[in-house]
């Protein structure tokens, strides 16, 4: 019968070593245990106040920031995320270039720049073609100025060469104008304190770039506060580009402006923008404004733009509108239509003509006619030249030199 051999006394030792580091290993647990415990308790009100408060203890937040600087630097999906990655970058510095990796290495730089701009710009200013150091530069100050636009503005108005400091402040602006449109404002005022001479550049530049960036009314604010000097030309570029994507909105900004002087700049700005979208609908708008003012010009200027995309319909609205003197222009814009091209025949134009209210109008309307109807047929020109009495003294010998001048030609 076999039977189990006792232990050996090797093997006895051994179990005996074993239970003593269990109750080390025990006895080790219960003591963190219970000063965890102890920290716990002691902590308890100030992690509560702060939980509810919806934020973490300040030994909390320290270890957060340790633990996100202690992951920046070891993994490398955060350099990644953060735009900058010194090995992808000396990658693509050492492949030939291509605009694919000039832009790549572009767009590094511009990240680089929200958060190191010196760096940015050394890394850009060191590149050895010309060109792409200055596609770079532009980059780095892209994500400078997104960031810092006053200290970006001020690397800007320190480079000596005019066209480089244009360049560059018109690329911090529109980067400004895109984070942070109020801020762009102030920092634009900044740069024309600092540079008054090329002030209305500047605001030219703010005026574009709030522009493209949607914020229509800031720029619009920027311009009417600007001096008699440049708010017009201001004026007229910002409702200009915004009549082009939102007329209407632009219209009803305008007419909301209580000064008439400013209120008709922004108009005259809204007839450029607007005119190129829909002539129609920018004269309908127009011959509701009341009547005085620049009212005829404007529609004039809205109807000639309209006889060149529609002239049937405009001469239509034309026919059965009853705005009176405030048509003169547009009038003038049917009756000089092309006749070379056939747009309009001779003995119509001339009723267009002679139905203008103005005068002065009307002749200027017949001078251009008669000019180029007495390089059509001659002898029908100079017969109605010698029984209308619609034309000005001055207009009418204009007329008869041009005709002495073909006579004389052809006689050559």
């Amino acid at each position: 019968m076999n039977q189990i051999a006792p232990p050996s006394a090797r093997l006895r030792r051994t179990r005996v070593v074993l239970v003593i580091c269990m109750g080390i290993v025990f006895g080790a647990v219960c003591f963190f245990a219970g000063r965890l415990s102890v920290l716990l308790m002691a902590s308890g009100s100030d992690s509560n106040t702060a939980n509810k408060a919806g934020h973490l203890p300040a030994s909390a937040i320290n270890a957060a920031i340790l633990s996100s600087a202690s992951n920046t630097q070891s993994n490398p999906a955060s350099k990644a995320s953060s735009g900058w990655d010194e090995q992808e970058w000396s990658k693509l510095k050492s492949q030939p270039g291509t605009m694919a990796r000039n832009a790549a290495m572009a767009k590094m730089l511009e990240m680089l720049a929200a958060t190191d701009p010196k760096r940015a710009m050394a890394l850009a200013q060191a590149e050895g073609n010309r060109k792409f150091r200055a596609d770079l530069e532009q980059a780095a100050l892209r994500g400078w100025a997104g960031t810092a636009p006053v200290d970006a503005s001020n690397w800007a108005l320190a480079l000596t060469n005019p066209n480089d400091r244009d360049a560059a402040m018109k690329t911090v602006l529109a980067s400004a104008a895109a984070a942070d449109p109020d801020e762009a404002v102030r920092v634009a005022k900044l740069i024309m304190q600092q540079d008054p001479s090329a002030g209305g550049g500047y605001g030219s530049s703010l005026v574009d770039a709030l522009c493209n960036a949607g914020n229509f009314e800031t720029a619009a604010k920027f311009a009417a506060d600007g001096d008699n000097g440049q708010r017009p030309f201001w004026l007229g570029e910002t409702y200009s580009k915004w009549a082009e994507l939102q007329p209407e909105q632009a219209a009803a900004d305008a007419m909301t402006i209580t000064d008439p002087n400013i209120r008709n700049q922004a108009l005259h700005g809204i007839v450029g923008g607007w005119a190129q979208a829909d002539p129609a609908a920018l004269t309908q708008f127009l011959a509701q404004l009341p009547a005085g003012g620049d009212r005829c010009s404007l529609i004039g200027q809205a109807i000639q733009q309209w006889v060149r995309l529609d002239p049937v319909a405009a001469a239509d609205w034309i026919d059965n509108s009853d705005l009176g003197p405030d048509l003169d222009q547009g009038i003038k814009a049917v009756a000089n239509m092309d006749l070379f091209a056939g747009d309009i025949q001779p003995d119509v134009a001339v009723n267009w003509a002679e139905s203008i209210t103005d005068p002065t109008v009307r002749s200027q309307a017949l001078l251009k006619l008669l000019r180029d109807w007495v390089l059509m047929d001659l002898p029908a020109a100079k017969s109605y030249l010698e029984t209308t009495t619609n034309l000005l003294p001055a207009d009418r010998q204009k007329i008869n030199q041009v005709i002495e001048n073909i006579s004389r030609n052809a006689a050559q």
